[in-house]
């Protein structure tokens, strides 16, 4: 069997340089995917945090009203005989909600010399 005009590979100590090469890099790369996995735990775990203290403060937002219900799309197979019957949905009026405003932010003073 003919390997080339090389020989057969790089000989023993290549190849065993090289595998302590191999094995750093692995290392590397899982410790900065560990890493990555670390900081996304901790900002999510941060952001759920201040979503919390934000809710606390500022009290849940006030659910949206809608003022008219969706257009329903009927079916194009209707039978045309449907044109001159009246439609027998009702829409309730929207109700809204009264909420206090937020207190206006008062303007620094100019400083003093």
């Amino acid at each position: 069997m003919i390997h080339g005009p090389i020989g057969h590979g790089f000989g023993l100590l290549a190849g065993v340089f090289g595998a302590i090469v191999w094995a750093i890099g692995t290392l590397v790369v899982l410790v900065v995917i560990v890493a990555l996995i670390v900081l996304l735990a901790r900002f999510l775990w941060v952001a759920t945090k201040a979503a919390q203290r934000y809710l606390e403060l500022n009290g849940a937002p006030a659910p949206r009203v809608r003022t008219s219900a969706p257009a329903a799309t009927a079916p194009t197979t209707a039978a045309p005989a449907a044109k001159t019957a009246t439609p027998t949905t009702t829409t309730k009026p929207a109700t809204t909600t009264t909420t206090t405003p937020l207190p206006k932010a008062k303007s620094p003073k100019p400083p003093t010399a």
